[in-house]
């Protein structure tokens, strides 16, 4: 390993407030001589996920998994899929946002071309519901992408309102259901109706009159819109997608705030109640 992928790895291992631009400016030129690097620690991550958890300084599985999404690194697919498979909150607690907000991109983009991995992702009953979630998405950017005719997603995300594929009082279904509207889904009126009746798809995050209005606005409005929704998140500005976000704001606090510990001791609070908030997150649709 050259010195240069040596000073770029070591720059993104601690989260310090400051987002590492110029490092990642740096990894995007040396995209072919960094991947395997970057592969190998979210390989560390997933044979000792708790080393992540139990330092909540570590960071450079953040910089290494938004790199691949943004890098459509197909090598990394699977085990990215592995990792956010991960049982109980482990993947909330090593990745926070990501794992509702970037991963469907992550996903789609690493995917090259082949869903059957995202598929068996929202199958599994023993992952995170906000990551299955995910998943979810990702096989609906999947169809602007072409990796999948909307027909066939529509169809298979069908099969998925028996009420068995999680906890009774899970927002699965819910969330499933706002999610397959971005696919104009007239071919599952029926399963969507019956969903609502026998009260599988909670009201809350979608109702029924809502899916009614975008049925009305018709197959190619719901993909133009959609294919608006991917860019802006397909990760392509990799550089837009991580530097606003909150953790890169705390540069030289200390010099400004002596408080600054007392600051972080609130974060770290503050982020125990993020899974409580994650249906309010996961399901915010655009007005339709």
């Amino acid at each position: 390993m050259n010195d240069k992928i040596v000073k770029i790895l070591d720059s993104f291992k601690i989260c310090d407030g400051i987002y590492k631009r110029e490092y990642v400016e740096a990894a995007l030129v040396l995209k072919d001589e960094i991947t395997p690097s970057l592969i190998d620690i979210l390989e560390k991550l997933l044979l000792n996920p708790h080393e992540y958890t139990e330092n909540q300084e570590l960071y450079d599985h953040i910089y290494g998994v938004m790199l691949l999404g943004h890098f459509k690194e197909p090598l990394a697919h699977e085990l990215i899929i592995d990792i956010f498979s991960l049982p109980d909150d482990l993947p909330d607690s090593l990745f926070g946002d990501i794992s509702t907000s970037d991963l469907p991109a992550i996903l789609v983009n690493t995917c090259g071309g082949v869903i059957d991995h995202i598929k068996t992702m929202i199958l599994n009953k023993n992952s995170d519901v906000y990551c299955r979630i995910s998943a979810c998405q990702a096989l609906v950017y999947a169809v602007v992408e072409g990796y999948i005719l909307r027909k066939e997603a529509v169809e298979f995300f069908g099969t998925l309102f028996t009420g068995d594929e999680a906890d009774e009082t899970s927002d699965f279904w819910g969330l499933l259901a706002s999610i397959t509207c971005d696919l104009c889904p007239k071919e599952i009126t029926n399963v969507i109706q019956k969903g609502f009746e026998n009260g599988v798809i909670m009201p809350g995050v979608i109702g029924y009159q809502e899916f009614e209005r975008v049925l009305d606005q018709g197959e190619e409005y719901c993909l133009e819109k959609l294919k608006g929704d991917f860019d802006n998140h397909n990760l392509n500005d990799i550089h837009g997608s991580m530097s606003w976000w909150d953790c890169f704001k705390r540069e030289k606090i200390h010099e400004k705030n002596p408080d600054h510990y007392l600051l972080e001791a609130a974060k770290k609070k503050k982020s125990k109640a993020r899974k409580k908030s994650k249906q309010a997150r996961a399901s915010k649709k655009k007005n339709r």
